[in-house]
């Protein structure tokens, strides 16, 4: 159960989103309400992520959270037009990479609800994200 949470714990604290948040995307004119939605997927994920953590350390774990990917570093300041593109392509790995620990968590009821929870919040910020794309930027 604890590698799994721990998982989850990563998955949750180093999404593109977290790390969209303390990069400097070009944002034209029109465009400020994809912060706003980054911003609050952010706060969901962060409220989460505190949640795994207690249950960790209430299993005698320590929390890890890890580092972002590598990948992400090669992202700053682009268009965040193309970044909401691959905040979705992150997303999609990143629910799949949730339900695949959905498994390993099947013996604890409390980990297994919270593994779920992440799922459909997952799912959610992915809808988010893809209405992003559909939006017009606002003159």
């Amino acid at each position: 159960m604890i590698p799994a949470l721990q998982q989850l714990l990563v998955l949750v604290r180093r999404s593109f989103p977290q790390y969209l948040q303390y990069s400097r995307p070009y944002v034209p004119a029109g465009r400020a309400s994809v912060l706003e939605t980054v911003e609050s997927i952010v706060t969901d994920q962060e409220v989460l992520a505190e949640r795994i953590s207690w249950m960790l350390i209430d299993a005698e774990a320590p929390p890890r959270s890890g580092e972002f990917p590598m990948e992400y570093t090669d992202l700053h300041d682009l268009n965040i037009e193309y970044l909401i593109n691959t905040a979705i392509a992150y997303q999609r790995q990143d629910i799949n990479a949730i339900g695949d620990l959905a498994e390993q968590l099947q013996l604890a009821p409390a980990a297994k609800s919270l593994n779920e929870e992440a799922l459909g919040m997952a799912k959610g910020h992915l809808d988010s994200l893809q209405q992003l794309v559909q939006q017009p930027a606002a003159s």
